[in-house]
């Protein structure tokens, strides 16, 4: 369970700069003017750097300004590391209007870049893995879209006066290509700061990114706090890290400190859930109470499928029945139907997004397509198919470890290694290739034993397969295709090319703010 991708955006949203002096935002200097490294403290620990630039260009007889920035983070999970990297430039007018963009993410083993055009007030996003293009997508360019640099230059028109409170319409295309991330920014009284012996006077700021779940339409608020100079540096930036509450900071210093080496954090074991008691995952249903531990926005919203189903939702507190369901059945089971599982008449449009290819799930790949050819092997009955394939796929993936932090099908399909996420995605690029709408799941799994803990449940992916009116959930990492009722689903998702925010709301990355109990459990 993993995709830290999200930390990355959120540095470049906030447009991190290395100002000494405050500027004419209108008229900025020309050549490189901004020039700032950053170190990575994850638990207080360093893990990583960052190197943030802005310089004023001429092209075509136009004067740009390009933002870059470049993350290198590495985190513990286990007894492994995994390194993430994350880079992303902007090109935009003097007056803040985007025109072009780049982000190069590197989650898996190797890379995936996205490059987008904008013209006309269209976007047009093409996404590239193993040097190829995978898939291009034209949308509407959101009204008042600001990046990087418009981004800085609201911020140092509307200056930094404590008490003031605006909001800023951020397009953030890696969170959400088709839409604006709502972004609130207040400002408070000026604090002294101590950087690596460096004293500074800067001003302390909130900037709360409201991102929105297209299937759920819920908002989940993501906050960081920025402190900044008069001239509009920012030399400290502090949030928590989804999927746990371990602080991150980011602060400014030399080149050397940024580039020293690293002694990595430990992720995964802050997102364990005591499970209070031993389960037989062999058992028929299980029914438990969720609690959120959050308030406000960040309140469990929990799908509802086939397997599982909510009996009461009250003031953060969720009682759901999971009930084992099977792919291996031919038809549906008595006990539910399409309108219970909430899945009532889908039509062909709403299932479109569970068929098509992306960067993700790009099952056009020969080497994908021909591996699905390949798993099929000829079988044309959707339930039996969709057995072969989650069997295929577990015995495909030869080496199972944690040290891939999220590759795609493309990659997994040649490297053959990975974990759940890697065995979820495989499955899901093999379903759509063979004409059966697959989404993802992403939520908790219990375990006897995990790093040392017992009986806990931890974060898993998994997929779901749509036959006979429903999602029926298969998971190819465990091999089930008959799925026991330990897995609590947190939230789905197409696996598209809609960015991070479907994923950041599902309520998967934040599961230490979630308590659990076993109410009942039917053998």
């Amino acid at each position: 369970m993993k995709k830290n991708g999200i930390v990355g955006s959120s540095l470049a949203v906030l447009c991190l700069t290395g100002l000494v002096h405050a500027i004419d935002v209108d008229n900025p200097p020309e050549g490189l003017f901004s020039d700032e490294w950053y170190v990575l403290l994850l638990d207080g620990n360093k893990s990583g750097h960052m190197h943030a630039t802005m310089e004023r260009r001429s092209r075509d007889g136009e004067d740009i300004i390009v933002v870059k920035t470049s993350m290198q983070l590495v985190v513990g999970r286990t007894d492994t590391q995994i390194s993430i990297s994350f880079d992303q430039s902007s090109e935009e007018t003097l007056d803040g209007k985007p025109l072009r963009f780049e982000h190069r993410m590197q989650l898996g083993k190797l890379p995936m870049t996205t490059r987008g055009r904008i013209r006309n007030g269209k976007v047009t996003i093409t996404t590239y893995q193993f040097g190829l293009p995978t898939g291009t997508k034209t949308h509407n360019l959101p009204d008042g879209a600001l990046m990087a640099w418009g981004t800085y230059r609201e911020q140092i028109k509307k200056g930094l006066q404590p008490g003031l409170k605006y909001e800023l319409s951020v397009y953030e295309p890696s969170i959400a290509p088709d839409r604006l991330t709502r972004t609130t920014m207040e400002v408070f009284e000026p604090e002294e700061l101590d950087l690596f012996g460096r004293k500074v006077i800067a001003y302390r700021t909130r900037q709360t990114a409201h991102l929105k779940n297209s299937f759920t339409g819920s908002e989940t608020g993501v906050e960081t706090i920025t402190w900044m100079t008069d001239a509009g540096t920012a030399v400290k930036m502090q949030m928590s890290v989804p999927p746990i509450d371990m602080p991150f900071e980011v602060i400014a210093c030399t080149k050397a400190v940024a580039l020293a080496p690293n002694e990595p954090a430990e992720l995964m074991l802050g997102t364990l859930i005591p499970a209070g008691r031993e389960l037989d995952s062999s058992a028929r249903s299980i029914t438990y109470r969720l609690i959120s531990k959050g308030s406000g926005e960040s309140k469990l919203v929990l799908p509802e499928t086939a397997m599982q189903k909510i009996i009461e939702n009250n003031n953060g507190a969720v009682t759901l029945k999971l009930t084992r369901q099977s792919a291996r059945r031919a038809t549906p089971s008595p006990m539910t139907n399409a309108a219970d599982a909430g899945n009532a008449a889908l039509t062909d449009e709403d299932l479109k997004p569970y068929l098509e290819p992306s960067a993700d799930l790009n099952y056009k790949d020969p080497v994908v397509a021909e591996l699905a050819k390949k798993a099929a092997g000829g079988e044309k009955d959707p339930w039996k198919l969709t057995e072969r394939l989650c069997n295929f796929v577990h015995e495909y993936i030869e080496t199972k470890n944690l040290s891939v932090g999220f590759a795609s099908a493309s990659e997994v399909a040649r490297s053959k290694e990975g974990d759940c996420t890697e065995h979820g995605i495989l499955l899901a690029a093999l379903g759509r290739a063979c004409g059966i709408p697959t989404r993802i799941v992403t939520g908790i799994v219990y375990t006897d034993e995990f790093s040392g803990r017992r009986d806990v449940f931890v974060g898993h992916l998994w997929t779901q397969f749509y036959l006979d009116g429903e999602w029926v959930d298969v998971d190819s990492a465990f091999g089930q295709t008959d799925v026991d009722p330990t897995h609590i689903a947190l939230g789905v998702s197409a696996a598209g090319d809609s960015g991070l925010a479907d994923l950041v709301t599902s309520g998967w990355l934040g599961l230490s703010k979630v308590g659990l109990k076993v109410l009942e459990v039917e053998e």
